[in-house]
């Protein structure tokens, strides 16, 4: 949308109540945009998890008032613009909150504060006036798009809440051999056989949470909520690995595809499942010894390229020069776990 046309809209700021809004949502006072489950159960986790300390932050939603006008403090008829999935999450609360009151004491703590918050809470909304679909859509769209994300290397450093973000820094600055194989900060994959750093942020994110939840996700933030180890079990489980692995092959040298196959992210994450695996619910001496154990198995394994075990897996020549690049995906992964089972 130009700004000048959207300036020429009249808009206000309104207050609702949460529960206002959420009779509002039931009742088809509010029309919104597609609803994205995941995304809604992840609210939800945030405000109960954060309910006790009160740290809920919520950005004000953002709506057109298709019936009605702005001269009155609330809008009848709104139709959200930017908040849906807030909205949603908010209507979805009360079952959360029954369910939280089943479980452990912990959880009932949270859901009782939840609940109390939510009565006494009021949320704002920047109101638009007399906007089209067209004009809603387009508004939604430079809300969504056009905003600059916070990079993964400030939400690592800064999120003390999130238990991955906050493992992966205290990794990244406390293990010495890791910072000589290098992590790559900007790019969210590496380019071999040119970038010769181990491993992106990204990738080491992925990689310790596969000691917090023994698979690989995608939206691996979603998952680690809760784990049965606190966060310094976790360091400590990650630092033997990286010792146990940097026994395998100098660290100043891991990166370099040319020389070592633990280069590629595919056999590193093989690697990683395989010293992990089945052990998300164990203690920490009986992971810190099985760990040891399965590493110390590999220590025969000839990691440079020309080993003709590699050709065993799926994967195909790219780069200049030209090397072989194991594929990433799950099957050839599955394979590659079984096969390091054999050794």
């Amino acid at each position: 949308m130009i700004l000048s046309e959207l300036d020429r809209k009249r808009r206000t700021i309104v207050s609702y109540s949460v529960m206002e809004l959420v009779d509002m949502y039931r009742n088809g006072q509010i029309a919104t945009r597609e609803t994205n489950q995941p995304r809604i159960r992840s609210i939800k986790n945030y405000l109960l998890e954060n309910a006790l300390t009160k740290q809920i932050y919520l950005p004000p939603l953002v709506a057109n008032c298709r019936e009605g006008t702005l001269a009155i403090k609330e809008a009848n008829q709104l139709s959200i613009i930017d908040g849906t999935q807030r909205i949603a999450a908010f209507a979805q609360l009360e079952d959360s909150i029954l369910k939280a009151l089943k479980k452990d004491e912990e959880k009932v703590k949270q859901a009782y504060k939840l609940d109390s918050i939510l009565k006494d809470t009021s949320m704002a909304v920047q109101v638009f006036e007399g906007l089209t679909e067209a004009e809603e859509s387009q508004l939604y769209l430079d809300l969504n798009l056009k905003g600059k994300k916070v990079a993964l290397s400030k939400r690592i450093s800064f999120d003390s809440r999130n238990n991955l973000n906050v493992i992966t820094n205290q990794v990244l600055h406390t293990h010495q051999a890791l910072k000589t194989a290098g992590v790559e900060f900007e790019k969210r994959s590496i380019n071999r056989p040119a970038n010769k750093n181990l491993l992106s942020l990204s990738q080491l994110r992925q990689v310790i949470g596969i000691f917090m939840t023994g698979r690989v996700y995608v939206n691996i933030e979603e998952k680690v909520s809760s784990c049965p180890l606190a966060n310094s079990e976790y360091i400590t489980l990650v630092h033997l690995y990286f010792n146990e692995l940097f026994e395998l092959f100098p660290p100043e040298r891991m990166g370099d595809h040319a020389q070592c196959m633990l280069a590629s992210y595919p056999l590193f994450v093989a690697v990683t499942l395989y010293a992990n695996d089945k052990m998300e619910n164990q203690t920490i001496e009986q992971r810190k010894r099985l760990i040891s154990t399965r590493m110390s198995k590999l220590k025969a394994v000839d990691w440079r390229p020309a080993n003709p075990i590699w050709m065993e897996f799926s994967g195909t020549y790219k780069g200049r020069p030209s090397v072989f690049q194991l594929s990433n995906d799950k099957h050839n992964i599955r394979a590659m776990v079984r096969w390091l089972y054999t050794l």
